[in-house]
């Protein structure tokens, strides 16, 4: 783990991608900044394993970072995935904690930490970075509603379409960079069914399957259409 070089040069590095320390003053961003190591992962690499003690506020910087678990039988499933911006380790921020997934590189990545103690100290002294957490701890929850919602709905063409539609809601593109077996793994479907039904929905000009790991999305309103049924 090193000091991050844009931080420790002046630079904005990625905090002004990170919702919580968005718009914050000089003074502030400083303060942050002083915080901040880095560090990069190779695709595949694990950065933290479900039960592993929590004690830190870790920031994707580039590339993506996997949430799963695993069954009894090893089977992997996808929970949530992280993008640039993206931080884990908030909702532990308050308490000692263990991790309750097993965090994996989805390709290679930069990451930013800072300890737990420190962003409550931050947060202790200034209420502006208290409000922009609890702010964001509130986001997380309404995706949490809706990962219930979406599992819990019984067609699975609205099941697929609600969950593209989020994806790509939270990257603000029309790109969904996953392969057809995690995005199975996410909505508790099995590949073959994901692949039968964007090929149906790709000969309906709704979406575009280009190599194993992209969707692009063709036309928003009549996904959101059948997200809505």
């Amino acid at each position: 783990m090193i000091e991050c070089q844009a931080c420790s040069h002046g630079g904005s590095g990625c905090l002004p991608n990170v919702p919580i320390f968005q718009n914050l003053d000089t003074d502030q961003i400083a303060r942050v900044q002083s915080l901040i190591r880095q560090r990069t992962l190779s695709n595949g690499e694990v950065l933290f394993r479900e039960g592993d003690s929590s004690n830190r506020l870790i920031i994707v910087r580039s590339g993506t970072l996997k949430l799963v678990r695993y069954g009894s039988d090893g089977q992997q499933f996808l929970l949530e995935t992280l993008f640039p911006g993206d931080f884990y380790g908030g909702d532990q921020l308050f308490s000692e904690s263990h991790c309750r997934e097993t965090g994996i590189a989805g390709e290679d990545m930069g990451i930013c930490t800072i300890a737990s103690s420190d962003i409550r100290i931050l947060m202790l002294s200034d209420p502006h970075i208290g409000l922009r957490v609890m702010t964001y701890l509130n986001s997380k929850l309404d995706q949490y509603r809706l990962q219930v919602e979406m599992l819990s709905t019984k067609s699975v063409d609205k099941r697929i379409a609600m969950f593209l539609l989020e994806r790509v809601r939270r990257t603000g593109g029309v790109t969904v960079s996953l392969s057809q077996e995690e995005i199975g793994n996410a909505i508790h479907l099995t590949k073959e069914t994901v692949n039968r039904k964007l090929s149906r929905m790709q000969e309906n000009g709704l979406l575009s399957v280009a190599g194993k790991r992209r969707v692009l999305l063709l036309d928003i309103p009549s996904l959101e259409l059948l997200a809505s049924e």
